[in-house]
């Protein structure tokens, strides 16, 4: 089984980086300079590569998740990011 995780908020910042809220992280799994399919259902959007990892200002109250980040351009809007339907998918 490979890298499934659910994708929860977009967080865009000023210096060009996306990170994503994403459960279902599984500590095995090294996600960082790996390249992980944005999906929807069956419908692949992208590839995206993880470039590292932030800590979370409410961890606490998110213990579940997990905020990856990527310097790719990722074609996700906040909303869709927040619907709970999309996943990171990887090997």
């Amino acid at each position: 089984m490979g890298i499934r995780m659910n994708i929860h908020e977009k967080f865009e910042l000023s210096d060009g980086m996306t990170v994503l809220a994403c459960s279902g992280y599984e500590p095995e799994f090294h996600v960082i300079g790996k390249q992980l399919g944005l999906i929807f259902g069956d419908e692949v959007r992208q590839t995206l590569t993880i470039s590292g990892e932030r800590k979370m200002l409410n961890q606490k109250e998110n213990i579940t998740q997990r905020a990856f980040e990527s310097h790719d351009t990722i074609q996700l809007t906040p909303e869709e990011a927040r619907s709970g339907n999309w996943q990171l998918i990887g090997d």
